[in-house]
């Protein structure tokens, strides 16, 4: 055979196991025990063609040519490791490279919403308690949303309810 047996398995099932959820324990045991399986069904065929002495049988036929090519033609075989064409080395550190950019740029965004929100968090930590703001307080952190009586003008009980624009109040 071309190829050399694998002593150690390419996996590292404890690590792939602290990374597998609850809920898929059942399908992860499952896969480990299958792939064990085939690992043992591979082990248990050696790993060299066996050797046959062709001297011994030399006696026993008739035709020596026919033996000779015998010998021949089982010291030409040759079974090679079978190739993986889905799962090329080359294509899979590309897939991990572009994986790894997407996740990068991710990871920035996140950071930057994690950022604002902490930003946000800070403002609203620093806006004084309902009891204690007063009305220039309340017009100094919502100046959008404070009475102006000089640019908006607005009608007791200053309410919206109660405002021009709002006119359900008006009598019929």
């Amino acid at each position: 055979m071309t190829a050399k047996r694998v002593a150690k398995s390419a996996v590292e099932w404890a690590a792939f196991f602290e990374r597998v959820p609850p809920n898929q324990r059942e399908a992860y045991r499952a896969f480990k025990s299958k792939s064990d399986l085939f690992v043992a069904k591979v082990h248990r065929f050696p790993e060299n063609l066996p050797q046959i002495d062709f001297a011994a049988y030399a006696g026993k036929l008739n035709n020596p040519a026919m033996l000779a090519e015998f010998e021949k033609s089982y010291k030409a075989l040759a079974i090679s490791y079978p190739k993986d064409k889905a799962n090329l080395k080359n294509q899979i550190d590309a897939d991990e490279k572009a994986t790894a950019i997407v996740t990068q740029k991710h990871i920035a965004e996140v950071r930057k919403v994690i950022s604002d929100a902490t930003t946000m968090l800070a403002k609203i930590d620093s806006v004084p308690a309902p009891n204690i703001m007063t009305n220039e307080m309340y017009a100094d952190y919502f100046p959008d949303q404070a009475r102006n009586p000089w640019e908006r003008p607005t009608f007791w009980p200053h309410t919206k309810s109660y405002q021009p624009e709002n006119d359900h109040h008006a009598i019929h």
